[in-house]
């Protein structure tokens, strides 16, 4: 019994080291999913302490305060989604292609979809009233838009898109759209039957339409 609780104890030691050693992109991305769920406003260290299951202390020592923390997860999650936008160029030459894969990355389908815009949502809600974040978050949106344009450009150049469409506004109009999904996706409207998937099949839609691409 004894040598029994002596191995419980040492692999608790062992399983509390793990999770103090996690990196900070797995410390942010636990953090976002807290921000998701409680909101930012509610969001604690101690919430993403469990979440993550790093100490208190650990959180501290990384970013400080917990304005830095929330600052910090935003940050994280818009840049994992720029850089997979940015990996999804390199796979395809179709300019189609690539805005249909830019398009589904951003309206986040699949099981994450919902959580996903939660945090969105939060980050849009903190960029209102904190100058940092704000600044931060046009940074992204100029990113973002300028990955959409330096498609769209290629496509009206090679004749893939009608002729007359100006990138950087169809850029706009069509980012615009993929953060205009977020409203029904969060509140969970019922005209979205067709599951995590539907939401891009709208938008995708749209981008057709409005490029003039037969699919």
């Amino acid at each position: 019994m004894e040598v029994s609780s002596s191995a419980a104890a040492a692999g608790s030691l062992a399983r509390r080291r793990r999770r103090a050693g996690r990196s900070k992109g797995e410390i942010l991305r636990a953090a976002a999913n807290v921000i998701a769920e409680r909101g930012a406003e509610a969001t604690r260290f101690i919430d993403v302490s469990e979440a993550s299951g790093v100490p208190v202390s650990t959180l501290q020592y990384y970013f400080g305060n917990r304005e830095d923390l929330l600052h910090a997860a935003f940050g994280h999650v818009a840049e994992e989604e720029l850089e997979a936008m940015t990996a999804a160029l390199r796979d395809s030459d179709d300019p189609w292609e690539q805005l249909r894969r830019l398009l589904r990355i951003g309206v986040a389908q699949g099981d994450r979809i919902d959580p996903v815009w939660r945090t969105w949502v939060e980050y849009w809600r903190t960029a209102i009233r904190d100058d940092d974040v704000r600044e931060d978050a046009r940074a992204v949106y100029r990113r973002w838009r300028g990955l959409v344009e330096q498609v769209v450009r290629s496509g009206v150049e090679s004749g893939r898109f009608r002729s007359d469409v100006d990138p950087a506004l169809a850029a706009f109009q069509l980012t615009a759209l993929v953060d205009g999904i977020a409203v029904p996706i969060v509140l969970e409207d019922s005209y979205l039957t067709g599951g995590g998937e539907a939401p891009a099949e709208i938008v995708i839609d749209v981008a057709g339409r409005l490029l003039d691409v037969t699919r």
